[in-house]
């Protein structure tokens, strides 16, 4: 190999490698920005009641609806309200780290902020009885969606819950804040937290009109070929209880 080509090849890599330091550092920097704009939510009201477990989500399906208007972190969206919405129950993964901010985000990214999985009825009732049986996770694929995964830890023939009933009973909710108030009370909730979210399921639409997700209807879809793409519910959130403390 020649010396001009040697040269070459040395500001090549030193190149790729100067990239590859600014946008880590590019990410790292917006993801201490996201969390910053967020991280002093103000508690709207106190709650006098405990939060139920054990009750289902509860779903009111909307027709003709008005559309809400929602901003993204960069774009604007418009929401299609499909059915009002209350969700209760234990928080078993929670995800706000999507790849490279700026380099790998979606148009999805950047309306739904946060991901959780919650489970409810007696699957909330013992969190050392479900991980003893259970593992989850809540991450983003190379592929860019964004999923929940759930593996037992035993044999099925030894699991406490039918599997039909696990599969009912958890939900991977997308959660749209309906304000910074609201997010912020999403970044407060953790692994293990009881929390009660309150909103709508949403379609998602681009303000040019154009499809971006739809949501979920069911607890019992569970597959990539239902209504929500894989089954999660998109959630439009307008108030948050972590224990007596309400964000809206």
């Amino acid at each position: 190999m020649s010396l001009y080509v040697e040269n070459i090849w040395d500001y090549f890599c030193k190149g790729c490698l100067i990239f590859i330091i600014f946008v880590i550092l590019n990410s790292f920097l917006g993801d201490i920005k996201f969390k910053s704009k967020y991280s002093f939510p103000k508690v709207s009201q106190i709650s006098q009641q405990t939060i139920n477990t054990n009750q289902d989500p509860i779903q009111v399906d909307l027709k003709d609806a008005k559309y809400i208007k929602a901003y993204g972190e960069k774009d604007i969206y418009a929401l299609k309200p499909m059915a009002e919405y209350s969700i209760s129950g234990l928080v078993v993964t929670k995800n706000t780290n999507f790849w490279l901010r700026d380099v790998m985000r979606s148009t999805f990214d950047d309306i739904c902020l946060a991901d959780i999985g919650i489970v409810w009825g007696d699957l909330a009732q013992d969190k050392k009885e479900l991980y003893k049986y259970w593992k989850f996770k809540s991450y983003k694929s190379l592929g860019q969606s964004r999923r929940l995964e759930w593996r037992s830890k035993t044999k099925i023939n030894e699991l406490p819950w039918e599997m039909d009933f696990v599969n009912t009973h958890i939900s991977h909710t997308h959660l749209i804040p309906a304000n910074p108030n609201v997010m912020g009370g999403i970044l407060k909730i953790k692994k293990n937290d009881i929390v009660k979210l309150d909103g709508y399921l949403v379609d998602i639409y681009t303000d040019k009109g154009e499809l971006v997700a739809r949501t979920s209807m069911s607890r019992s879809d569970t597959d990539p070929t239902s209504r929500g793409y894989g089954a999660c519910e998109d959630m439009y959130v307008k108030q948050v209880q972590l224990g007596n403390k309400i964000y809206k």
